[in-house]
């Protein structure tokens, strides 16, 4: 029988490979995007029915427990994958705080409220798989990247309390920390930078591909990594530098 996954923020990154990921592993997926319905529309045409797009503010709870009472009404989830983020990097003192906040709302507010949509169906069949994306970021400090550092930290550990409250219900909590990985965005940075001063102080000198990252949390979305409440570590050595 095909399993249902949510997967938010589907349509590029990280978040694309998931879906490519899950749907090659016979899933059909539901992913949620907040703009760009471009990329919606091209993504779901690619996969002819195996894939649905559906525009949700993860930060807006309304429009999250709105979203999952249609699915839920449809078919149950099995999978759920919490990979909407954003990454606003900002000064705590000189930037409006409305900066810090909806980082936090975005990234830390939307992962509980996805989880608190579905992992009540999950709980209630005894059976289920969810899957949080963190970030090296959130044991690494860097100067501006407070908010987004300290969402994701909070994240590891909601996953692995989440983890503890949901186990003897069968259902496994889990997440991912990647440090670089490349897309549309990190190629923008890395013009800015002195590439080869940057990936001197990464110890294997390369990063992270979208799909290197979807095929751990496909292990972990399908079972064949048995844990639950693990934060695992993904990247080049990012996690053990200075």
């Amino acid at each position: 029988m095909t399993k249902l996954a949510i997967v938010t923020g589907g349509t590029r990154g990280i978040g694309r490979a998931i879906v490519d990921a899950l749907v090659a592993d016979g899933h059909t997926v539901y992913f949620t995007y907040r703009s760009n319905p471009e990329l919606a529309d091209a993504l779901e045409r690619a996969y002819d029915g195996a894939v649905r797009g559906f525009r949700v503010d993860g930060g807006d709870w309304d429009a999250v427990q709105a979203f999952a009472d249609h699915v839920n009404a449809e078919a149950a989830v099995d999978v759920l994958v919490n990979n909407a983020g954003i990454n606003d990097d900002a000064l705590l003192i000189g930037s409006p705080f409305a900066r810090y906040w909806e980082t936090l709302r975005i990234n830390l507010g939307a992962t509980m409220a996805f989880c608190h949509a579905f992992g009540e169906g999950m709980q209630s069949r005894r059976r289920g798989a969810i899957v949080n994306v963190s970030s090296i970021a959130a044991r690494k400090p860097k100067t501006g990247n407070g908010a987004y550092g300290a969402s994701k930290a909070a994240i590891e550990r909601f996953t692995k309390t989440l983890a503890l409250e949901m186990a003897r219900f069968g259902v496994r909590v889990n997440a991912v920390a990647p440090g670089f990985v490349r897309s549309d965005l990190f190629e923008r940075f890395l013009a800015s930078q002195d590439a080869a001063a940057f990936y001197r102080q990464i110890p294997m000198r390369k990063i992270l591909e979208p799909e290197q990252v979807a095929r751990t949390v496909l292990l972990l979305a399908n079972g064949s990594l048995e844990t639950t409440g693990s934060v695992v570590d993904l990247g080049n050595g990012e996690n053990i530098s200075g």
